[in-house]
């Protein structure tokens, strides 16, 4: 009788508590709270683990990955790091950060608005804000431009890291250490449960689900899906046809300025990232006014759903943004506001 009611106290007891690998390879036992790991949420509900999923991270080797990521190079105990780009790093393309205020919210002009207030840029790569917890990659038309190499990358965090740094930062293989150490940064980083903004009652169901039916299970976890982003889709629907542009005339320059100063400068002011210099002045604003039409690279229809390649002598190439990074309307405005800079 004894035993029987010890069981029933431990059960009673592990209902809020879920196990998980502790780093040196032991297992602690934590509760599922608002600090928990969505990952280590998730599983605890009965989900599949992620294909990269990891135990655990070594804290030495993610602050090398976080130089990497944003420096490039990075030395790492008897390995001297060589930059991986000489022409970009990861934060020229994707931010670190939040984008929206909601995790879930992929409205163009929330991340617009939320870039200006935030004073961080409007960039054309999704952020790398939660991306441990995607489980795709390299989405929808992402193939139209790198064909196969993509096909392998689309369920693998680990893949689409290389291809990035090969392919869509114009540099090289990343070494196993140099992987590795970017993998653990964002395993630091991955979600917590804290960062999905759940409700009260979303919570409490969240935190007492792990050892009910599986029909409550499966219910906490579709709680946690709708918080969060698993992939962000992304198509290629090239350059508008010349007779829908408006070229302006249906845009607002005041948002066209937002996208101006916080996406197009961010690159080419000064010449930063590529050999096109822009400035805030009515000589930038006459270059591109006079390029608006047509299909070639210097025309701002053109090159932004359409971007340039990395050539000989230009490897710093323009990364397209997809429809669902930047709208046609989006687009009208940015002319709307290029025509305002060229005749002031």
């Amino acid at each position: 009788m004894k035993l029987n009611l010890c069981i029933l106290c431990l059960a009673s007891i592990a209902f809020y508590w879920v196990i998980s690998a502790a780093a040196d390879g032991t297992s602690s036992i934590k509760p599922i709270d608002k600090n928990t790991s969505l990952e280590e949420a998730r599983i605890a509900l009965g989900a599949a683990p992620l294909i990269h999923h990891m135990d655990a991270f070594d804290a030495e080797l993610a602050v090398v990955g976080e130089q990497l990521i944003i420096q490039g190079k990075a030395n790492y105990k008897e390995f001297k790091g060589k930059r991986i780009s000489s022409y970009f790093v990861c934060t020229d393309c994707h931010n670190l950060g939040l984008e929206t205020l909601e995790l879930t919210s992929v409205s163009q002009q929330d991340r617009l608005d939320y870039a200006v207030q935030n004073k961080i840029p409007f960039l054309p790569g999704s952020t790398l804000f939660g991306v441990y917890n995607r489980t795709s990659f390299y989405n929808d038309d992402y193939d139209k431009k790198y064909g196969n190499l993509v096909f392998g990358a689309r369920d693998s965090l680990r893949n689409a890291i290389q291809l990035c740094a090969e392919y869509c930062a114009s540099g090289r293989t990343l070494l196993d250490w140099e992987l590795e150490a970017m993998m653990h940064y964002f395993k630091r980083e991955e979600l917590t449960l804290k960062d999905l903004q759940l409700t009260t009652d979303e919570m409490d169901l969240v935190s007492t689900a792990s050892n009910k039916t599986a029909k409550i299970k499966d219910a906490a976890l579709s709680v946690l899906n709708d918080h969060y982003v698993t992939a962000y889709r992304a198509h290629f629907p090239g350059a508008m046809n010349e007779n829908k542009r408006t070229y302006g005339a249906t845009g607002n320059a005041l948002n066209g300025k937002k996208i101006y100063e916080s996406s197009c400068m961010f690159c080419h002011g000064n010449a930063r990232v590529t050999y096109l210099n822009l400035e805030n002045d009515v000589l930038s604003g006459s270059f591109l006014w006079n390029n608006k039409e047509g299909y070639g690279d210097k025309s701002i229809y053109q090159v932004i759903r359409w971007g340039t390649y990395p050539i000989a002598g230009r490897k710093q190439y323009m990364p397209l943004y997809t429809t669902e990074k930047l709208t046609d309307g989006q687009i009208e405005d940015l002319l709307a506001y290029i025509k305002q800079l060229a005749n002031k």
